[in-house]
């Protein structure tokens, strides 16, 4: 009745192995070699234009309900208030511009997916957006992931990716190296 204690969906470090949370000090920083992939959301309005993002994570595409650029990115300046869509799933979602764009990282254009990252999570409650997830606890593919439900994130990753170049919409792959967060135990 004071207000000290409410529920909301928060994002938090979780282990699909053990399928418990953890804190910060739970977990290993790893360096891992993998693909950024960079994939053209096509303009709701004009299918053979669009916005490229670029994504380490492809299974979570299926979870974007915006695409987020820095304020007065030039590259990008046109593409604010526009809908664009989202690959195979064909979501309708806005571009909206938000200062926690990283402009120098990949295209400076951010898919948003706040039920699958912190600083999308943040992004999205600050511009009212949902919060979906299609990643279960045991680390597959949710019922919300539609045909994708059951399959593991690599698996549903390479039928997105097959979608998405059937379509002439994956713009190039290229290696990446970065730091990713494993559960300690």
């Amino acid at each position: 009745r004071k207000g000290w204690i409410y529920r909301a969906n928060r994002i938090i470090n979780w282990c699909p192995h053990h399928e418990t949370a953890l804190s910060d000090l739970e977990l290993v920083h790893e360096e891992v070699d993998d693909a950024l992939t960079h994939v053209r959301y096509p303009f709701a309005d004009d299918p053979e234009d669009g916005v490229t993002i670029a994504t380490a994570r492809p299974a979570t595409i299926l979870a974007d309900v915006a695409v987020a650029v820095g304020p007065g990115d030039e590259r990008w300046s046109a593409a604010v208030g526009r809908e664009v869509v989202v690959p195979f799933v064909e979501r309708v979602v806005p571009v909206i511009e938000d200062e926690r764009v990283d402009p120098e990282f990949g295209t400076g254009a951010l898919k948003v997916t706040p039920g699958h990252d912190p600083l999308d999570f943040e992004i999205g409650r600050d511009h009212g957006l949902p919060e979906l997830t299609v990643i279960g606890p045991d680390g597959r593919m949710n019922e919300e992931a539609g045909e994708l439900s059951g399959l593991t994130q690599d698996e549903a990753e390479e039928r997105i990716l097959a979608w998405i170049r059937e379509r002439g919409l994956l713009v190039e792959r290229e290696a990446y190296r970065h730091t990713i967060a494993l559960c300690e135990r």
